[in-house]
């Protein structure tokens, strides 16, 4: 388990998985991605995205 996961979705198209985490600074995110996750032997590549303003969330989902 990876600390600071907030979720984890597989997905369909450019990207197998998407995973939220929240670091509490990018020297935490650095060692995160390359000590923890690259680390991995079925880790290929990466793409990270950084959150520069959140607008908006909602956790509203529920079922249907």
């Amino acid at each position: 388990e990876l600390p600071g996961v907030t979720y984890v979705v597989s997905t369909a198209g450019s990207f197998d998985l998407l995973v939220e985490v929240v670091c509490e600074s990018d020297d935490d995110l650095i060692d995160l991605l390359n000590d923890r996750v690259r680390a991995l032997p079925d880790v290929v590549s990466t793409e990270t995205f950084v959150y520069l303003k959140l607008h908006r969330q909602l956790y509203n989902w529920g079922t249907r």
